[in-house]
């Protein structure tokens, strides 16, 4: 069984539950805190505001195969005046995550939080009507990062970017140019 607290535990077996969804994304002018509930909520000195129905979350996968599965996160009904904000906030590759809560009737947050999904920001899908606009977020795994190829070489150039007094690689590039015979 996962690491679901004890109160939490007992807010899913009782009757009603409230459950909420906690987002958090990266902008280039800080941190949103959303949650799908209504009105303000704080958790962890943090205040989510409440995007209701005009936030939508994807599906979260999970599975047995080690895999780079993302999901979406969007929010409709934005004013078309606000499309340019919109795109120049987006930050690529920017940290994300969604947990799984329970609140009780007076929006406080029973037990802690079980955290879904935690990733970055990938590109944003725009969705433009007449008056209002949709943006979804696509969110991608830490995972797809391994899917990635490594721009980085095994020389004493890309070695002094990041350690410039380390010399451990000051001779790879000599040694390919040697002729090295191995005898028994």
């Amino acid at each position: 069984m996962r690491n679901i607290s004890s109160p939490m535990l007992s807010g899913i077996l009782a009757s009603p539950i409230r459950p909420a969804f906690l987002v958090m994304l990266t902008f280039y002018s800080g941190i949103e805190y959303v949650w799908t509930g209504v009105g303000n909520l704080v958790y962890g000195g943090n205040t989510y505001l409440g995007v209701g129905s005009l936030g939508k979350i994807g599906a979260v996968t999970e599975g047995t195969q080690v895999n780079a599965d993302g999901t979406t996160v969007s929010l409709s009904g934005i004013d078309l005046t606000l499309l340019g904000y919109c795109l120049t906030e987006i930050q690529v590759g920017a940290p994300a995550s969604i947990s799984f809560a329970l609140v009780d009737a007076n929006l406080n947050i029973i037990g802690v939080p079980y955290p879904l999904f935690v990733g970055c920001v990938d590109q944003p899908v725009l969705q433009i009507g007449m008056e209002t606009l949709e943006i979804a977020l696509k969110l991608e795994s830490r995972l797809s990062n391994l899917q990635r190829a490594s721009m980085r070489r095994y020389t004493a150039a890309d070695q002094s970017l990041y350690y410039p007094t380390d010399s451990g690689f000051s001779w790879v590039e000599w040694l390919n140019d040697q002729a090295l015979r191995w005898s028994a």
